[in-house]
């Protein structure tokens, strides 16, 4: 389901966010307790993958990490196109009451090109 944000992309200028402090080394992370607060990312071309660690219970997935960039659309993997809004560089996106997976879900975040 969400083999389209793993396959074939490359790091985004940031790793991830979040509140969970981990330590990495190499390609591992200590497990620790995930927030709905903690994402990690990827990229292919203009679409950044977000990876949402776990599901919020308010309904909302909150990214801090497009400052720089600008949000023309947003796709739930295993669901299909999400409402979301972008103000000042945060962007909240709506989803929908169910997970369409059980663990980490991912959304595909379009951004206008550079």
């Amino acid at each position: 389901m969400c083999g389209e944000g793993i396959y074939g992309t490359r790091p985004f200028h940031v790793f991830g966010e979040g509140s969970s402090n981990v330590l990495i080394k190499g390609f591992t992370e200590d497990r620790v307790p995930w927030t709905s607060s903690d994402y990690r990312f990827t990229r292919r071309d203009n679409t950044v993958y977000a990876f949402q660690l776990v599901w919020p219970s308010d309904g909302r997935a909150v990214i801090r990490s497009f400052v720089d960039d600008r949000v023309t659309g947003v796709r739930l993997l295993g669901h299909g196109p999400v409402a979301f809004e972008q103000a000042k560089g945060i962007l909240v996106v709506r989803l929908p009451d169910t997970p369409p997976a059980a663990v980490a879900n991912c959304l595909a975040v379009d951004l206008e090109a550079s």
